[in-house]
């Protein structure tokens, strides 16, 4: 029989009502005619393209180039990944809000601001800009926050070299302070600590920004740098006086909540979330909503085409431990994905054709449980995984050596560099590095998922054996019984659905 296999990550507050888990997989269902319902794909990995100290604090595209923070430097990117230094901040914590006016690009960090043209050469300060702000373009003109409560202000009109301390105005719809702010479809979203107002602009004789008719809602934002835009919405981590914790979209002007009660559980777990930073990008019809949990070390993805979340994790390959994603901030530039790491200063293209995280494996997960039985044990007879085998690694001829080795996850040095394999190698006129058959593991819970039993694993065969299967046997009797599907294997992984065969016992 079919098993319930697709589906979200779904970890509720009662371990035995959901133990679904979905980590660096993401379901794509079927719109043409087929017999499956959909199928699980891997997430993208990392392939490094440039590297420096320092986290990257933000990346952002303008006038045909790539403009990043690393550190302490500002750097300008041509389409040959090559960098040219800008010029240095004052401090090198935090992210660095980016935006332009279509010819010149500011910096706002935590001291303030820098600024400079697309024909440029090095970045200078803006004069009277505010510490911390948060940054947004419409009509040429830069709408920022200050760290005065409810005030947010612009810059003159295709002018960042300074700021006029008159060009202010405040959110007063309420009594609480502005956190951040997005534009979106020529309107300007103010999030305060309880409330969102809304302001466009009219043109009008002192300041040409007002609130927009209706356009206040009492739902605020908890995290200054989660709002984001993608799929014609605003999304946001909220707060209120009631509450905080829930994740939202913008329904026009209506608050929809797209966090599922698990996520919020897990959400309201992590403490601090006000360091929560979110983005957004598109790739093959999937818009996804991005969010890390900086202080507890954990990424969200919301999937807005299946209206699904999934967690994104790098593995520490010497303890074993997920950790949040490299990914701190994201751009779309010279037709790639790329994302900067939030501590080693690196630029990577994210790409669902590259099977490891700049040389780290994936790891990448599935949970779910068995369908209800009226709390009877149920015997495992049989258990198969459809999925797309082989499918392994091409094996890489190298030059060198006369010997044969055999190893595990070891480190093997070459005059070119050292690299981690899995696997045998042998010297016939060069080294074959041949991986061997990627494999999928199985593991059973018979407690709702707070214990795991052994491993098994299946090899996905290799290169051209298409027609292997994946099955297991004999895998016992319980009651809550949750089944998890894992791999680190480098090549595709899809996986399309899980068939059981087993008896509910009169026990």
């Amino acid at each position: 029989m079919k098993l319930p296999f697709l589906g979200q990550a779904y970890q509720s507050r009662s371990p035995i009502l959901a133990s679904q888990t979905l980590i660096n997989l993401y379901a794509e269902g079927t719109e043409g005619n087929s017999s499956a319902v959909g199928a699980f794909y891997g997430t993208p990995g990392l392939e490094a393209l440039t590297g420096a100290h320092g986290s990257v604090r933000g990346i952002h595209v303008a006038g045909g180039a790539l403009y990043a923070v690393i550190g302490t430097n500002v750097y300008r990117i041509d389409a040959n990944y090559v960098a040219t230094n800008l010029g240095n901040l004052n401090n090198s914590v935090g992210p660095v809000s980016i935006a332009d006016n279509g010819s010149q690009v500011a910096f706002a960090h935590q001291d303030g601001w820098h600024w400079i043209a697309f024909t440029g050469t090095a970045i200078a300060p803006v004069t009277n800009s505010p510490p911390g702000s948060v940054l947004a373009t419409q009509d040429h003109y830069v709408i920022f926050t200050t760290s005065t409560l409810d005030q947010f202000g612009i810059t003159a009109l295709a002018d960042l070299s300074t700021i006029d301390p008159l060009d202010l105005a405040s959110a007063e719809g309420a009594p609480d302070n502005l956190v951040s702010l997005v534009s979106d479809h020529r309107e300007v979203w103010l999030f305060g600590t309880e409330t969102i107002e809304i302001w466009s602009d009219t043109g009008a004789q002192f300041f040409p920004f007002e609130r927009s008719p209706g356009g206040f809602i009492e739902q605020g934002c908890a995290a200054k740098w989660s709002p984001a835009r993608i799929d014609n919405s605003v999304f946001w981590i909220g707060r209120d006086k009631n509450g905080r914790g829930v994740v939202y979209r913008a329904n026009a002007y209506i608050p929809q909540r797209i966090s599922t009660h698990a996520l919020e559980t897990a959400i309201n777990s992590y403490g601090d979330i006000s360091d929560a930073i979110g983005f957004s990008y598109q790739e093959e019809g999937h818009s996804f909503y991005w969010v890390t949990f900086p202080s507890a070390d954990v990424s969200w993805v919301y999937d807005i085409a299946t209206n699904g979340w999934h967690m994104r994790a790098w593995l520490d390959d010497t303890t074993g431990l997920l950790h949040r994603h490299r990914a701190n901030c994201y751009a779309f530039f010279n037709n790639a994905h790329l994302v900067g790491d939030w501590e080693n200063g690196t630029l990577y293209r994210m790409d669902l054709d590259t099977g490891n995280d700049n040389g780290t494996e994936i790891y990448r997960e599935r949970a779910f449980e068995l369908p209800d039985s009226e709390n009877k044990r149920i015997r495992m007879d049989f258990l198969e995984l459809m999925a797309l085998t082989g499918d392994g690694v091409t094996p890489i001829t190298l030059p060198g050596g006369e010997s044969e080795w055999t190893w595990d996850s070891g480190d093997i040095t070459f005059d070119s560099g050292t690299a981690t394999f899995d696997g045998f190698a042998s010297e016939t006129g060069g080294i074959v590095i041949n991986p061997g058959p990627s494999q999928v593991g199985v593991q059973v819970s018979r407690d709702g998922g707070r214990s795991w039993g052994f491993k098994r694993f299946q090899g996905m065969g290799d290169i051209g054996k298409r027609l292997v299967r994946l099955r297991w046997r004999r895998l016992g009797l319980g009651r809550n019984i949750v089944l998890r599907f894992f791999t680190t294997m480098s090549s595709r992984v899809q996986w399309v659905q899980a068939y059981g065969r087993g008896e509910a016992l009169d026990q």
